[in-house]
């Protein structure tokens, strides 16, 4: 990367959704094929020359600390335990380590980005923040109905003309500054946005998230194709 960013990485959920897998473990740590979801996706971060990665913990972030001691023992990695606390708390806590600009990643989200791609897409534009997202598939099948109530159409768990966020932020250092006012990352973005401060980069390739325990097992059988890449 010409401008090399610090990686933050989002680790101290508690996934309650995952329970009971979740009860002793950080979801990050849940395994696919084998695997730590977290360790893919520091490969993933790896193979574009990022130098410095900072873990966001909070639940279980002794498990993190286990993690690292035993595994990416090449990475600089700087872990920093927030507690239970909202994004962006976690950010603020993790702000005296990030030097330049950050991408802040998800966890338990693993998406082939091209974080090259990414950098240059954000500078760009002349906002201080890039979010990427991915076209929302609908859970459902849609019908679509004439003026009589007939079926003339129906599309199983179709690609919606929607967009959603799934982390890989690109962040200039400014912001940093900007976040003192707020006390909700959601907030936040919205603020971001109502500014024209932030700009979409919308993403089409490989996007596993783990929130769940059925998504858990559409991650176990399709990781492989992430970790092709």
């Amino acid at each position: 990367m010409k401008n090399n960013p610090t990686a933050l990485v989002l680790c101290g959920g508690k996934g309650e959704r995952l329970r009971p897998l979740t009860e002793s473990i950080p979801k990050p740590l849940l395994h696919l094929k084998g695997r730590p979801i977290l360790s893919y996706l520091l490969d993933h971060i790896g193979k574009f020359g990022i130098e410095h990665v900072i873990i966001a913990a909070g639940f279980q972030a002794e498990k993190i600390d286990l993690f690292f001691a035993d595994h990416h023992r090449d990475l600089n990695v700087t872990i920093v335990n927030s507690g239970d606390v909202d994004i962006i708390e976690r950010i603020k806590a993790c702000s005296p380590h990030i030097k330049g600009d950050f991408i802040l990643l998800y966890g338990d989200t693993l998406a082939d980005v091209d974080l090259n791609r990414l950098q240059e897409f954000h500078f760009s534009h002349g906002a201080k923040a890039t979010i990427t997202l991915y076209p929302l598939k609908s859970q459902f099948g849609l019908a679509a109905l004439d003026q009589d109530g007939y079926v003339t159409s129906f599309r199983e768990k179709p690609i919606l003309d929607q967009w959603i966020n799934i982390g890989n932020f690109y962040f200039e250092n400014e912001v940093l500054s900007w976040m003192k006012d707020f006390s909700s990352y959601a907030r936040f973005l919205q603020f971001l946005g109502s500014q024209r401060k932030l700009k979409g980069f919308r993403h089409r390739g490989i996007h596993i998230t783990v929130n769940t325990l059925r998504e858990l097992e559409e991650a176990e059988a399709n990781i492989h194709e992430f970790a092709a890449r």
